[in-house]
C-alpha cells in the first residue's frame, strides 16, 4: 500500500508580493527584529529577493533558530562575522531594496496535504521538504 503527500507552492509573484523590506545593518548599526512582524520568532522557510530576482532560499529550524535570529545572522555585519550570505547581500545595488518572504510552519501545513498523521507533526521535516521544493522550483542565484 502507498501513501500520498501533495504539496502546493506559491508562484514567484506571490512570494514577491508578500515580501518584507529588510535593510542591511553594517557594523555599528543595530538590528531590529520587530520589522519582521508576526513571523519574527517563528520557524519555517524564507526567500530573499532583490530586483525581482530570487537570490536565496533558506530555512529556520531548531529551537534556538527562529526567523529573526537567522536573518540577523545574514543581514547584520557583526552577527554574520562577514560569513553566511552577508558579503553577497552587501554587493547588491540598493535601491531597489532587498526583500524577504517567509513561510511559517503554520503556512506550510496549509500547503502540504497528507493523511499521514505523524507527517504534519514533524516540523523539521516539513521545513526541509518545502525548502528543497522552493530551491528546485525557483533556482535561486545563491
Amino acid at each position: 500500500m502507498r501513501q500520498k503527500i501533495s504539496l502546493e507552492f506559491p508562484l514567484k509573484e506571490e512570494v514577491m508580493s508578500r515580501g518584507i523590506e529588510v535593510p542591511l545593518a553594517p557594523k555599528g548599526q543595530s538590528w531590529y527584529t520587530g520589522k519582521l512582524g508576526k513571523y519574527a520568532y517563528k520557524q519555517g522557510v524564507y526567500v530573499i529577493f532583490h530586483n525581482n530576482q530570487i537570490k536565496y532560499v533558506g530555512k529556520t529550524n531548531g529551537q534556538t533558530m527562529d526567523f529573526g535570529t537567522r536573518l540577523r545572522r545574514e543581514f547584520q555585519e557583526t552577527a554574520s562575522q562577514r560569513n553566511h550570505i552577508y558579503p553577497k547581500l552587501e554587493k547588491l545595488q540598493t535601491p531597489p531594496p532587498i526583500y524577504v518572504s517567509f513561510f511559517s510552519t503554520e503556512d506550510l501545513r496549509e500547503l502540504i496535504h497528507t493523511e499521514i498523521e505523524t507527517f504534519n507533526k514533524n516540523e523539521e521535516g516539513i521545513i526541509e521538504i518545502f525548502e528543497q521544493v522552493l530551491k528546485c522550483a525557483y533556482k535561486p542565484e545563491w
